[in-house]
């Protein structure tokens, strides 16, 4: 129902469709988060070695940089609602067919297959909230699926690590297939067919002129660079931490600080660049979650740490909420599938880099690879400020989308930023 608010008429974004696919996406990753813990002790317990155990997070993450184009091409042509329920059964089906497995190579298979699944979940939901929510409500739209996400992480493992200590780990992987089948059934029963639609230009507009405009090559940029922490995180910040001297309470700590101050900040942050535009989010965002990591290269205390994880979950979350709106405001209707595609193919690689270079700066100290991607957020972050050419393009006509209030920050000229 559309609301009037300011002298504007806005729609309500809260509707059963949006409301049944970010309960889809928070079960989905509930289900997830039963096995996230597990499954590296799980391959230990069957002998796999380290090096496996490596090979089964590499071969997911490859598997899905890989698979992801297609995914896109395929939400485009059977649309985005089919792709995820067929995606959320096949990864159910992944996770119950680790109870029979005794052997650390047919983990590694799995994990890639796995990869393949998680493809087809993340990216379609994005282009179904983009087709159930408001044009002038995307970034808040997009915020709460991070959210979503988020919420579902951080209450599965739990409940997985407290039925593997109970029963073994065969309730858990059982009990996450339970829960992604019911993920599907909600997303195929509930939301209609015609959230499949997707609606075509009368002339074909050439795939790589439309997929590649300056504001849509901007968007992949800020998700290498915003992904970057992706990698570095399951690579180096446990090692980091203990180094630090930290307990392993403190350092599950700073993992619940930083995705309490995510979860709780993106809706906020999506409704803010919505109505303000999208330029000046990022940029805070970028400063701030780079100006931690800066600090984090010193020799902090644990409980510093604990605390500024706080600040970077805060500082990331705007700035990722933000770029997911300035995506979605630019992306052709008819191509959703793909670029969002390529949008999460983009943060894939960016989580492969900052894995690889990580391990290897960690080498000459652990603060080292924390101060150089605090370093790459600040450069990025002054080049958002001083380049035209940059700022331009968050000035380029939308698509779909009402205006924002204008940028008035730097000069009277400045125009929506």
């Amino acid at each position: 129902m559309p609301l009037q608010k300011d002298g504007e008429l806005h729609q309500s974004l809260y509707t059963l469709p949006v409301i049944v696919l970010l309960t889809a996406v928070a079960w989905s990753f509930v289900g997830l988060g039963f096995v996230m813990p597990l499954r590296a002790l799980y391959a230990r317990d069957i002998g796999a070695s380290s090096v496996q155990v490596g090979l089964m997070a590499t071969s997911f993450l490859l598997a899905s940089f890989v698979v992801t184009p297609a995914i896109g091409w395929l939400s485009d042509r059977m649309g985005p609602r089919i792709v995820l329920g067929v995606s959320l059964l096949t990864y159910a089906w992944l996770l119950v067919a680790y109870v029979p497995v005794t052997s650390p190579g047919a983990l590694i298979a799995l994990r890639a297959l796995e990869g393949v699944s998680a493809a087809g979940v993340l990216t379609p939901a994005r282009v179904l909230m983009n087709t159930v929510s408001p044009p002038d409500r995307y970034g808040e739209a997009l915020g709460l699926v991070s959210t979503a996400r988020t919420v579902g992480i951080l209450a599965g493992p739990a409940v997985g690590t407290l039925l593997a200590s109970g029963f073994g780990y065969t309730p858990s992987f059982l009990a996450a297939g339970g829960v992604l089948t019911l993920s599907a059934l909600g997303v195929f029963i509930v939301l209609r067919p015609h959230t499949d639609a997707t609606p075509r230009a009368a002339t074909p507009t050439p795939v790589f002129s439309s997929g590649f405009t300056g504001p849509l090559a901007l968007a992949y940029g800020l998700a290498v660079v915003l992904a970057w922490p992706q990698g570095v995180t399951p690579a180096i910040w446990r090692l980091y931490m203990q180094d630090r001297g930290a307990s392993l309470l403190l350092i599950g700590l700073s993992f619940t600080t930083f995705a309490l101050a995510a979860s709780a900040l993106a809706p906020l942050a999506g409704r803010i660049s919505d109505r303000y535009g999208r330029w000046r989010p990022i940029l805070a965002g970028l400063a701030l979650s780079g100006a931690v990591y800066c600090v984090y290269g010193l020799r902090l205390p644990p409980g510093w740490i604990v605390a500024l994880a706080l600040v970077e979950g805060a500082g990331l979350a705007v700035a990722r909420v933000a770029t997911d709106g300035f995506l979605a405001d630019h992306v052709p209707q008819d191509l959703r599938g793909r670029i969002h595609a390529r949008f999460s193919a983009a943060g894939t690689a960016g989580s492969l880099v900052g894995a690889a270079v990580s391990g290897v700066l960690y080498a000459v100290e652990p603060g080292v690879p924390l101060l150089a991607m605090g370093m790459l957020y600040l450069l990025v972050a002054l080049a958002l400020l001083v380049v035209p050419a940059i700022r331009h393009l968050f000035r380029a006509v939308s698509i779909g989308r009402s205006k924002a209030k204008p940028f008035v920050g730097l000069s009277s000229t400045a125009g929506k930023l």
